[in-house]
Protein backbone atom coordinates (compact mmCIF):
# COMPACT_ATOMS: atom_id res chain seq x y z
CA UNK A 1 0.00 0.00 0.00
CA UNK A 2 2.57 2.56 0.90
CA UNK A 3 4.93 1.56 -2.11
CA UNK A 4 1.62 2.56 -4.32
CA UNK A 5 1.00 5.62 -2.75
CA UNK A 6 5.06 6.39 -3.06
CA UNK A 7 4.75 5.47 -7.05
CA UNK A 8 1.25 7.38 -7.49
CA UNK A 9 2.91 10.45 -5.61
CA UNK A 10 5.94 10.40 -8.04
CA UNK A 11 4.27 10.06 -11.31
CA UNK A 12 1.78 12.79 -10.28
CA UNK A 13 4.39 15.23 -9.25
CA UNK A 14 6.10 14.56 -12.69
CA UNK A 15 3.28 15.47 -14.11
CA UNK A 16 2.96 18.43 -12.10
CA UNK A 17 6.17 19.74 -12.19
CA UNK A 18 6.95 18.85 -15.82
CA UNK A 19 8.44 21.76 -17.81
CA UNK A 20 7.03 23.05 -21.33
CA UNK A 21 10.01 22.65 -24.05
CA UNK A 22 11.12 25.69 -24.33
CA UNK A 23 10.73 28.80 -27.27
CA UNK A 24 12.44 27.38 -30.43
CA UNK A 25 12.94 28.31 -34.34
CA UNK A 26 12.71 25.98 -36.34
CA UNK A 27 14.55 23.50 -34.13
CA UNK A 28 17.52 26.02 -32.56
CA UNK A 29 15.97 26.79 -29.06
CA UNK A 30 16.19 28.87 -26.13
CA UNK A 31 19.38 27.71 -24.21
CA UNK A 32 20.64 25.80 -26.99
CA UNK A 33 24.59 25.70 -27.02
CA UNK A 34 26.56 28.05 -29.46
CA UNK A 35 27.73 24.75 -31.39
CA UNK A 36 24.29 24.10 -33.16
CA UNK A 37 24.46 27.99 -34.88
CA UNK A 38 27.54 27.59 -36.00
CA UNK A 39 27.51 24.32 -37.30
CA UNK A 40 24.44 25.25 -39.29
CA UNK A 41 25.34 26.19 -43.10
CA UNK A 42 22.65 29.25 -42.83
CA UNK A 43 24.04 31.19 -40.14
CA UNK A 44 27.33 33.23 -39.76
CA UNK A 45 28.48 33.76 -36.34
CA UNK A 46 30.32 36.78 -34.68
CA UNK A 47 31.60 37.92 -31.45
CA UNK A 48 29.84 41.11 -30.48
CA UNK A 49 33.32 43.25 -30.55
CA UNK A 50 33.30 42.66 -34.64
CA UNK A 51 29.35 43.44 -34.89
CA UNK A 52 28.91 46.28 -37.02
CA UNK A 53 28.18 48.71 -35.33
CA UNK A 54 24.36 49.84 -36.63
CA UNK A 55 23.72 46.15 -34.39
CA UNK A 56 21.96 47.04 -31.05
CA UNK A 57 24.72 44.98 -28.67
CA UNK A 58 22.91 42.08 -27.35
CA UNK A 59 24.74 39.26 -26.01
CA UNK A 60 28.68 37.82 -26.05
CA UNK A 61 27.89 36.14 -29.83
CA UNK A 62 25.45 36.73 -32.73
CA UNK A 63 24.45 34.73 -35.57
CA UNK A 64 22.69 36.17 -38.62
CA UNK A 65 20.96 34.09 -41.13
CA UNK A 66 22.57 35.23 -44.44
CA UNK A 67 19.62 34.07 -46.52
CA UNK A 68 17.04 35.55 -45.29
CA UNK A 69 16.89 38.66 -46.86
CA UNK A 70 16.26 36.99 -50.20
CA UNK A 71 13.03 34.95 -48.69
CA UNK A 72 14.73 31.66 -48.63
CA UNK A 73 13.63 31.36 -45.08
CA UNK A 74 10.16 31.11 -44.13
CA UNK A 75 7.97 30.55 -40.97
CA UNK A 76 4.28 29.93 -41.40
CA UNK A 77 5.02 29.92 -45.17
CA UNK A 78 5.91 33.49 -45.17
CA UNK A 79 9.55 34.75 -45.90
CA UNK A 80 11.31 36.47 -43.62
CA UNK A 81 13.98 39.20 -43.57
CA UNK A 82 15.93 38.63 -41.06
CA UNK A 83 16.79 36.38 -38.20
CA UNK A 84 19.77 36.99 -35.32
CA UNK A 85 20.49 34.64 -32.71
CA UNK A 86 22.21 36.10 -29.32
CA UNK A 87 24.05 34.35 -27.04
CA UNK A 88 25.53 35.19 -23.77
CA UNK A 89 28.23 32.62 -22.02
CA UNK A 90 28.09 30.06 -25.25
CA UNK A 91 23.67 30.07 -24.46
CA UNK A 92 21.11 31.27 -27.03
CA UNK A 93 18.94 33.70 -25.06
CA UNK A 94 17.29 35.37 -27.42
CA UNK A 95 15.96 35.10 -31.47
CA UNK A 96 14.84 38.13 -33.37
CA UNK A 97 12.76 37.09 -36.56
CA UNK A 98 11.68 40.47 -38.60
CA UNK A 99 8.74 39.84 -41.39
CA UNK A 100 7.09 42.01 -43.79
CA UNK A 101 3.88 43.15 -41.64
CA UNK A 102 1.92 41.99 -44.49
CA UNK A 103 2.38 38.92 -43.55
CA UNK A 104 1.63 39.24 -39.63
CA UNK A 105 -1.81 38.04 -39.64
CA UNK A 106 -0.80 34.88 -41.39
CA UNK A 107 1.96 33.83 -38.71
CA UNK A 108 -0.06 35.25 -35.50
CA UNK A 109 -2.41 32.37 -36.27
CA UNK A 110 0.26 29.54 -36.78
CA UNK A 111 2.15 31.13 -33.29
CA UNK A 112 -1.55 30.90 -31.89
CA UNK A 113 -1.86 27.47 -33.04
CA UNK A 114 1.29 26.33 -31.30
CA UNK A 115 1.26 28.47 -28.55
CA UNK A 116 -2.65 29.33 -27.99
CA UNK A 117 -4.40 32.71 -28.28
CA UNK A 118 -2.59 34.03 -25.81
CA UNK A 119 -3.36 37.79 -24.91
CA UNK A 120 -2.73 41.18 -26.96
CA UNK A 121 -1.90 44.60 -26.15
CA UNK A 122 -2.32 47.27 -28.44
CA UNK A 123 -0.55 50.52 -28.55
CA UNK A 124 -0.76 53.59 -30.84
CA UNK A 125 2.23 53.86 -33.68
CA UNK A 126 2.49 57.08 -35.70
CA UNK A 127 4.64 57.28 -39.21
CA UNK A 128 6.64 60.38 -40.27
CA UNK A 129 3.46 62.23 -41.92
CA UNK A 130 1.73 61.91 -38.80
CA UNK A 131 -0.86 59.32 -39.77
CA UNK A 132 -1.55 57.03 -36.24
CA UNK A 133 -2.22 53.35 -36.89
CA UNK A 134 -2.95 50.63 -33.81
CA UNK A 135 -0.12 48.04 -32.99
CA UNK A 136 -1.10 44.93 -31.92
CA UNK A 137 1.36 42.79 -29.47
CA UNK A 138 0.93 39.04 -28.61
CA UNK A 139 3.15 37.93 -25.77
CA UNK A 140 3.31 34.73 -24.93
CA UNK A 141 5.00 33.26 -21.33
CA UNK A 142 7.36 29.33 -20.97
CA UNK A 143 8.85 28.60 -18.60
CA UNK A 144 11.42 31.50 -17.76
CA UNK A 145 11.06 33.38 -21.28
CA UNK A 146 8.99 35.28 -23.57
CA UNK A 147 7.88 35.41 -27.12
CA UNK A 148 6.56 38.83 -28.56
CA UNK A 149 4.20 38.85 -31.71
CA UNK A 150 4.44 42.83 -32.77
CA UNK A 151 2.56 43.69 -36.04
CA UNK A 152 4.86 46.86 -36.29
CA UNK A 153 8.28 47.00 -35.06
CA UNK A 154 9.75 50.65 -36.05
CA UNK A 155 8.01 50.63 -39.11
CA UNK A 156 4.94 50.01 -40.68
CA UNK A 157 6.29 47.49 -43.22
CA UNK A 158 8.02 45.44 -40.51
CA UNK A 159 6.70 42.68 -38.34
CA UNK A 160 9.01 41.15 -35.23
CA UNK A 161 9.30 38.14 -33.30
CA UNK A 162 11.60 38.35 -30.28
CA UNK A 163 12.06 35.00 -28.46
CA UNK A 164 14.20 36.22 -24.92
CA UNK A 165 14.82 34.57 -22.08
CA UNK A 166 14.52 36.27 -18.50
CA UNK A 167 18.05 36.10 -18.03
CA UNK A 168 18.89 38.03 -21.51
CA UNK A 169 16.49 40.49 -20.24
CA UNK A 170 18.27 41.27 -17.01
CA UNK A 171 21.87 40.79 -18.65
CA UNK A 172 20.96 43.62 -21.40
CA UNK A 173 19.72 45.72 -18.68
CA UNK A 174 22.57 45.31 -16.17
CA UNK A 175 25.30 45.64 -19.57
CA UNK A 176 23.00 49.05 -20.84
CA UNK A 177 23.88 50.36 -17.22
CA UNK A 178 27.38 49.42 -16.88
CA UNK A 179 28.00 51.45 -20.29
CA UNK A 180 26.04 54.61 -19.40
CA UNK A 181 28.26 54.47 -16.56
CA UNK A 182 31.35 54.29 -18.27
CA UNK A 183 29.76 56.81 -20.91
CA UNK A 184 29.26 58.95 -17.70
CA UNK A 185 32.48 59.65 -17.28
CA UNK A 186 33.17 60.26 -20.91
CA UNK A 187 31.22 63.33 -20.50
Amino acid sequence: MRATLVVLFLLLSSVTFAQEPPFDFKGIALGSDISAARSNSKFECYEMEKRPPHRIVSGDHYCSHHYSIKGEETIAGAPIRNIYLYYYFGKLERIEIRLWARDFHQVLAALQEKYGPGSVKTETVQNRMGATFENSIYPWRRNSATLEAKKYEGDLEISSLDFETDFARQEAKRRRAGAAKKGAKDL
